[in-house]
C-alpha cells in the first residue's frame, strides 16, 4: 500500500519561545503518530525566501505519513483529545495552522543510473 502524506504548516504564537514551541511539538507529533495507521512523522523549520532573502516569520512543517483513510486516525485523535489523553497547551488556539492531505499519484521517481 502506498502511504499518504499529511502536511501541517504552523506559525507559533508570538508569546511562545521557539524552544518551548519545539519541545511541545516534538511531544505532540509523537502523541499524534500513536493513533492507528500513522507510519511516521518528521518536523522541519521553514523560512520563505524571495530573491535569496528571508521573508516573513519562521514557519514549522510537520510531515505525517499514514496508510489508508485519514478518518481512522482523525477519529482516534479527536477521541484522545476529548478524553484528556493528549494535552494541548493554553496557547494552542493561537497557533496559525494550514494543512494539506496528499495522496500519491504515479510511482516514486528516483535518479536514473549515471554513467
Amino acid at each position: 500500500m502506498k502511504n499518504n502524506v499529511y502536511l501541517v504548516f504552523s506559525e507559533k504564537p508570538e508569546r511562545v519561545s521557539r524552544e518551548e514551541y519545539h519541545e511541545w511539538y516534538v511531544k505532540h507529533a509523537q502523541e499524534n503518530i500513536e493513533s492507528p495507521t500513522f507510519v511516521s512523522a518528521q518536523r522541519y523549520s521553514v523560512q520563505a525566501n524571495l530573491a535569496g532573502k528571508a521573508v516573513g516569520n519562521e514557519q514549522h512543517l510537520s510531515l505525517y505519513e499514514y496508510e489508508g483513510d485519514m478518518s481512522t486516525w482523525r477519529t482516534d485523535l479527536n477521541q484522545r483529545i476529548a478524553e484528556g489523553d493528549i494535552h494541548l497547551p493554553d496557547w494552542f488556539k493561537e497557533i496559525k495552522f494550514m494543512s494539506w492531505q496528499c495522496s500519491p499519484e504515479g510511482g516514486l521517481l528516483t535518479p536514473k543510473t549515471r554513467p
